[in-house]
């Protein structure tokens, strides 16, 4: 059983480097909630099935199913599906800040040897500042390349936006008003 918990922490480490993640999460321990667990220790593999809640710190994961496989270097690989119209979701605090980040889709990948997140069928990634939403884009996927914090969008049917297309929001980024600002004349 100990030997279950270390594999799962460790693997479920890789998960909390989304978005800039709070560096605390990386310390406080793992809590995953389903309704079935299989573990296989030969091919250092865990399945959890059923209402699935995966909580690290400020990091809140749900899905229907996760799958997570430790590869032969120490890598985890992970896949989360939503299932029966259900979206898998992803929630974080961004380290030093303000912000919070939130992501759903049918299907996340989460690549730890390439630090990428992959969300499929239905994508949506928002950033919220100060509990307001900032951010948002939608479509088909989003691949997200922590190391970078690039991403791209793919529309195509399954896009969460209509027609196919891909979306962007942005909200207008505010400048502080300074003291030596120019008069203005009448």
């Amino acid at each position: 059983m100990k030997s279950q918990q270390l594999i799962l922490a460790h693997c479920l480490l890789c998960l909390v480097t989304f978005a800039q993640a709070e560096k605390a999460d990386k310390d406080k321990p793992s809590v995953v909630d389903a309704d079935r667990l299989t573990h296989n220790e030969l091919t250092q593999t865990q399945v959890f099935e059923g209402n699935v809640q995966l909580t690290r710190g400020t990091l809140v994961m749900k899905a229907n199913r996760l799958e997570s496989k430790l590869d032969p270097e120490g890598y985890q690989m992970v896949k989360a599906q939503g299932g029966a119209g259900k979206l898998t979701s992803f929630k974080q605090k961004r380290e030093g800040l303000d912000e919070t980040i939130e992501a759903e889709a049918m299907m996340l990948d989460f690549d730890g040897k390439a630090d990428t997140i992959v969300l499929s069928d239905k994508a949506v990634l928002r950033r919220y500042a100060g509990g307001k939403l900032q951010d948002e884009v939608r479509g088909a996927s989003i691949k997200f390349f922590n190391q970078t914090e690039f991403y791209e969008v793919k529309g195509g049917p399954s896009s969460s936006f209509e027609g196919g297309r891909v979306r962007m929001v942005l909200a207008p980024r505010l400048k502080p008003a300074t003291a030596t600002s120019l008069p203005v004349k009448p």
